[in-house]
């Protein structure tokens, strides 16, 4: 969970209304709490310190992850690297979104928008935090395959958190390794298989809101082979009108170990919704007393979304010799996508698809050992993108009454479209070369080196032929992406690091081609993000109190922020940059086992991030105002408790303070609202997990109980940026339960591979 406030005053802190006093003798109280509780957090990640064994958890050394694009021990990584294991990720979670296990994580913001048409919002240290849908300016990599598209926008709806074994998270700019990743990397990897030929594991949940999801997984192993095969059908109602959804998914993985040098990865993915709501976002007042709602003019515009998306890739990992290993993905994904708003009907189809290869080794030089990294990514985009006037569904056909009662894959055949607005070819294509070096210039020190240059190529082709002008056009992006990174082992369980990092992230196709003054092509004034970064951190354990901590503190310039606006007499969604804005924050995450089956976790965000030049087209300077949607501090803390029997709880709070929800940090000018309008309030949230797990002779059980929101608070989960009418606000529900039960078992005739 996040927890996150507004800094109004330099040192002063808000607390939903409480004085700053009230705020820190709560936080103390917690804290005090965390150290004489007696449950455990039943959690496998912290921020770089995150082991998967509980006798591990205050040990770095040897942990390795691949995130960073080879395999290299956490307490090496001269950048805030964190991971989950299998556990923190499924174990009596709803597995709808990476919010329920990205909390253990500071720095990470996951918004829960409760809207499938839209998705959560993503972040990492505020980039992310503008996206209007999807995720932004994070790099998003399943089994070796990444979910990100060419020009920088990824769609979650492939993830399979029901099978996912292992998340790893690179905080901070990435684009020295990745590219188009401003704000970072997630990485996530499918479980693996018990070396059995066959394992079945159904899973049910049923919860508040009419949600439904059943689950059913098969895996095994068989020789040199192993295989996952994840399926699951998911309805809801949703907490707000207009918000159900119905999804289904597919997802399949096999490996197969060729030779004991070369190993093949084969994965599958396909998803289906036949129609999802989309509730929009209401302003203070509605939200505050009404939050279920959505006003009728969304509803009538039958604004929502209907995909369905394919993806495929094979992986490869050959390793050439002792010391050289060569890995290669070839990947490909199809997406049709009818997108009805208010004001327009967008009718997309999507292909896309690349290679992505690694060449990693190590060598010497004058008597020096030292890792060295050589890869090219080549990525390929191409949309097919119709816009049409929204007329939206007719009342004489669908009186106001039942637009609540339509069923969601009905929706679509109601819309109306009107007069065709946009009918374009745009296609996208990628190249990024990239290296790295990892030297050991002493015994206790480590310098990390890398770069990477990247150009992007945006092309439209207008096919309004009938139109007298032709806006056809294309467009050139690029940029060197440097990284210098120092690590100092100060103690064999201390290690100091630090990094200078830049990284950009461009404007998407369907930013580019939404432009305020109604033509096509793609915008010409549009500019991509770039970012410079200074990052500081000690990550360390002390083994005898079993207790591990890190903390990371940076510094970042951002030119050309990528900020979301609306137009009066429009509700659509533009982009426009602002000249530069500061990033400062501090992230620190602690972890403490008590005692065999006791733990508890805290991590906490500061961020300061502030316009240094910014003045819009009417000529308003907004520097030295706060960047919105990003709150200076957010703190998780957690408590957890595991029998040997197999029970377990857990209970997990958020808090969540308040901050600006446009540009102004205020009411705009000329307006006569209230300055409450414009700021999203605090919050606390708890929530609890109940559940046991317990294997017997070739069978498992684990029911499962969680309550969501247990003090029932009133709060906005997530906001909409600079939204037009101070419609900012996207409410959360209050307290709701769902419960479950996970099966595993063996066949009789599926016997154990020696």
């Amino acid at each position: 969970m996040d927890l996150a406030a507004r800094e109004v005053a330099p040192g002063s802190l808000s607390f939903g209304g409480r004085r700053p006093g009230a705020a820190h003798a709560l936080i103390c109280v917690l804290l005090v709490g965390m150290a004489g509780s007696s449950a455990r957090v039943a959690m496998a990640a912290v921020q770089d310190t995150v082991p998967a064994r509980p006798d591990s958890v205050y040990r770095l050394e040897g942990l390795v992850v691949t995130v960073t694009r080879g395999e290299q021990p956490v307490n090496r990584i001269p950048r805030a690297v964190s991971w989950l294991e299998r556990q923190t990720v499924q174990r009596a979670q709803q597995t709808l979104s990476l919010e329920e296990s990205l909390r253990f994580i500071p720095g990470i913001s996951v918004e829960s928008r409760q809207n499938f048409a839209l998705g959560d919002r993503i972040s990492i240290r505020g980039v992310g935090s503008r996206a209007q849908f999807g995720v932004r300016g994070i790099k998003i990599v399943a089994d070796g395959i990444p979910l990100t598209l060419p020009d920088g926008q990824a769609q979650l709806t492939n993830l399979d958190l029901g099978s996912a074994g292992r998340v790893e998270v690179i905080r901070g700019p990435s684009s020295s390794l990745y590219g188009n990743a401003g704000g970072g990397v997630i990485l996530v990897e499918t479980e693996r298989p018990e070396s059995v030929p066959l394992r079945l594991e159904p899973r049910g949940l049923v919860g508040a809101f009419d949600l439904r999801k059943w689950q059913g997984k098969a895996s095994g192993a068989l020789g040199p082979a192993d295989y996952v095969l994840d399926a699951s059908r998911t309805t809801v109602k949703g907490f707000r009108a207009h918000a159900a959804a119905h999804m289904t998914a597919v997802n399949a993985l096999a490996r197969w170990g060729v030779s004991p040098r070369t190993g093949l990865g084969f994965s599958l993915n396909f998803y289906d919704s036949p129609f999802a709501k989309n509730p929009s976002s209401l302003d203070r007042a509605t939200a505050d007393s009404a939050p279920e709602s959505a006003r009728l003019f969304v509803k009538r515009q039958g604004a929502g979304e209907r995909a369905q998306q394919g993806q495929g890739g094979v992986h490869l990992r050959h390793a050439l010799d002792a010391e050289r290993v060569l890995e290669a993905s070839a990947y490909g994904l199809w997406r049709e996508l009818l997108n009805p708003i208010p004001g327009r009907i967008i009718d997309l189809s999507r292909q896309a698809g690349g290679v992505r290869s690694v060449l990693r080794g190590r060598a010497s030089l004058f008597g020096q050992r030292f890792g060295w990294i050589l890869g090219t990514d080549v990525e390929l985009q191409r949309d097919d993108r119709v816009e049409f006037e929204n007329r939206g569904i007719d009342p004489a056909q669908v009186p106001d009454s039942a637009l609540d009662d339509l069923e969601p894959a009905a929706v679509p055949g109601l819309v109306q479209k009107g007069a065709l607005q946009l009918d374009q070819e745009e296609r996208v294509r990628g190249v990024g070369p990239f290296a790295e070096l990892d030297l050991e210039p002493g015994s206790r020190w480590n310098l990390t080196l890398g770069a990477r240059y990247d150009r992007y190529r945006f092309e439209v082709r207008d096919r309004r032929t009938q139109e007298d002008t032709d806006d056809s056009g294309a467009r050139a992006m690029h940029q060197l992406s440097p990284l210098i990174g120092v690590g100092f082992r100060a103690h064999p369980s201390v290690n100091l690091y630090g990094n200078f990092a830049t990284a950009f992230q461009t404007p998407t196709t369907s930013e580019l081609s939404n432009r305020p003054e109604g033509v096509g092509g793609f915008n010409p004034e549009l500019e991509p993000e770039r970012i410079r970064s200074l990052e500081a951190g000690v990550k360390g354990t002390i083994p005898s109190a079993r207790f591990a901590y890190s903390l990371a503190a940076y510094r970042a310039r951002v030119r050309d922020a990528l900020l979301p606006f609306q137009v009066p007499g429009s509700e659509e969604v533009f982009f426009r940059n602002a000249g530069q804005t500061r990033h400062v924050g501090v992230e620190l995450a602690a972890q403490w086992q008590a005692w065999s089956g006791l733990r508890t976790h805290l991590a906490y965000s500061w961020s300061d991030f502030e316009f240094t030049e910014y003045v819009d087209s009417a000529g308003f300077d907004f520097s030295g105002r706060q960047v919105p949607g990003v709150p200076a501090h957010r703190i998780f803390l957690a408590l957890a408790y595991e029998h040997p029997l197999g029970l377990f709880g857990e209970l997990h709070l958020r808090w969540v303070d308040e901050f600006f929800a446009n540009d102004f940090n205020g009411p705009p000018p000329g307006s006569t609202r209230p300055a409450d309008d414009f700021v999203n309030p605090a919050y606390a949230v708890l929530d609890l997990r109940l559940g046991f797990d317990r294997a017997f002779d070739g069978f498992g059980l684990a029911p499962f109980l969680g309550v969501n929101n247990v003090l029932d608070e009133r709060y906005n989960g997530s906001i909409v940026p600079n939204a037009l009418g101070a419609r900012f606000f996207e409410p959360a529900p209050g307290r709701n339960l769902y419960f479950g039960v996970s099966l595993s078992f063996r066949p009789a005739s599926a016997t154990r591979f020696h």
